[in-house]
């Protein structure tokens, strides 16, 4: 019997549905917005985001039916059609299926020609089936329509996202329309970040993940929910995309700790418990992502180089992926070997494809995004002359996260990954956390500018825990010069006996 691969169609009353839910959808959202907007004024982005969300998806959908043809999404939602119907002709054996293991045995005894059968580079793949699975749930709901199936899967993202926008935001509400571009309306993040597709589901609990522990250990706020929430996002991740959260561990703990070491006031206690923290981060990093080997599969620490090894050859397929890879040069199967590469992993993770190596309509799209990031990272290194740079990014600890997270990420990707078309999609992890750094750095540096020409003293501890709250600081006195007196005629200030009343006249 033949998988079933029917080629998705989309029927005109499927644009109606999309209609009405986003009519519905608009309804409830906006209650909810003119009920916050009063007390938080990023309110005003709630349902634009929400939109982009959900035209994201939309959009990304109509591009792989109608001009790629196929793809990863229609197959994922093909094979979760394929779990509706079962669940349609027997709904006790769709439960059975759902939580049973995807083996070759199941495989044959769930499925038949009324159900179909999911293509079986989906079905045996644990990591995609969870996507299935869950995606099945939601195209009950939707009547099997692929466009009402997005727009639910990107409401249901969106939930995530704007935690994370939230949380930016009350570190620094100077920059509300900033962090909406980094984290609700960047282009890449909207497109590929939208659709029925993992890379939906990991950064969104990566969103939450950040927005928890946010909660947890800062606000100390809703703690029992945000650890559920931890909890969740971490099962994810790890679940969909385990290296996702393999590089947000060791940032989210160089966070929390280091924050805890920058409290202490006197320096030589800083100095005394920094190495300790850094140890922490490290063993608690190596500790977690040990327990979790079973769970990681081939990105576990046991098993990573030879993963990337294998997908160093496997994506320079040119036969099978096109000529959009690009060539890090020889890597053999050592760490040493990897970590020579760091430098132009890290570009190419955060800056390529360039301008000059587009060949498709979409990776141009893609190398404007990089043509802004390169010229916005150069030219606060230029502002910042680089000793500022690192003075600032060691002042603040969720920097030090945001960019130990990008960097981290962009050399996994572009070192496992060395296809533009691939690499794409796949950062979109970290293109709203590196965005959100980029504007947030030059925010501190403009301050510090203003404060220079205004003759305002100006450190960069104050920014450790977000924008400083509070009247800025009076300009400083020239040294060497007495305080400037203005002129002040003979009496005044004095106080004058008020006229008796029928005085002379």
């Amino acid at each position: 019997m033949q998988p079933f691969s029917r080629v998705v169609n989309i029927d005109p009353w499927e644009y109606l549905v999309l209609v009405i839910y986003i009519g519905i959808i608009s309804i409830v959202y906006a209650r909810r917005k003119n009920l916050e907007i009063r007390k938080h004024d990023e309110y005003r982005y709630y349902l634009w985001g929400l939109y982009a969300k959900i035209f994201g998806g939309v959009i990304f959908t109509l591009v792989y039916i109608y001009y790629y043809g196929n793809g990863d999404t229609l197959s994922y939602f093909n094979a979760s059609v394929v779990l509706c119907n079962l669940a349609k002709s027997d709904p006790l054996t769709y439960l059975e299926a759902f939580f049973s293991a995807n083996t070759p045995e199941n495989y044959w005894r769930f499925f038949n020609h009324r159900t179909g059968y999911p293509l079986e580079y989906v079905y045996f793949d644990d990591r995609t089936y969870i996507l299935v699975r869950f995606v099945s749930l939601l195209s009950l709901l939707s009547f099997n329509s692929i466009l009402l199936s997005v727009a639910v899967v990107s409401t249901v993202a969106f939930g995530g996202v704007w935690h994370l926008y939230r949380t930016l935001v009350r570190y620094f509400p100077s920059l509300k329309w900033q962090l909406a571009l980094a984290v609700l309306f960047f282009p890449s993040v909207v497109f590929w970040g939208s659709g029925i597709m993992k890379d939906t589901f990991t950064f969104t609990g990566l969103c939450w993940f950040i927005y928890s522990l946010d909660n947890i250990f800062f606000r100390k706020r809703d703690i029992s929910s945000s650890w559920f929430h931890l909890v969740v996002s971490s099962a994810v991740m790890v679940a969909m995309k385990p290296y996702v959260f393999m590089m947000i561990v060791p940032s989210g703990l160089l966070w929390v700790l280091y924050y805890r070491v920058k409290r202490f006031r006197n320096a030589f206690v800083r100095l005394f418990f920094l190495p300790m923290a850094l140890m922490a981060m490290g063993g608690g990093s190596f500790f977690i992502l040990t327990k979790l080997e079973g769970s990681l599969g081939k990105f576990s620490l046991n098993q990573s180089l030879d993963t990337i090894i294998l997908a160093q050859a496997d994506m320079k397929r040119s036969e099978q992926y096109g000529r959009n890879f690009f060539d890090l040069g020889e890597i053999e199967a050592t760490w040493g070997s990897v970590f020579s590469k760091f430098p132009q992993a890290v570009f190419a993770g955060l800056y390529r494809p360039t301008l000059l190596e587009v060949n498709n309509v979409v990776m141009l799209l893609t190398a404007l995004e990089n043509t802004f990031l390169l010229l916005m990272t150069l030219y606060i290194l230029f502002r910042a002359r680089i000793v500022f740079l690192f003075t600032l990014i060691l002042q603040n600890p969720m920097l030090q996260m945001f960019y130990l997270f990008s960097i981290s990420y962009a050399f996994m990707i572009a070192i496992t990954t060395p296809n533009f078309g691939a690499m794409v999609r796949f950062k979109i992890p970290l293109l709203p956390l590196f965005v959100a750094a980029l504007f947030i750095t030059q925010f501190i540096l403009d301050r510090r500018a203003q404060a220079l020409r205004q003759g305002r003293p100006f450190r960069f501890e104050a920014y450790e825990n977000g924008e400083p709250r509070g009247p800025m600081p009076p300009p400083a006195q020239p040294v060497g010069r007495r305080p400037v007196r203005t002129h002040r005629p003979p009496g005044a200030g004095v106080a004058v006996p008020p006229r008796p009343a029928g005085g002379a006249g």
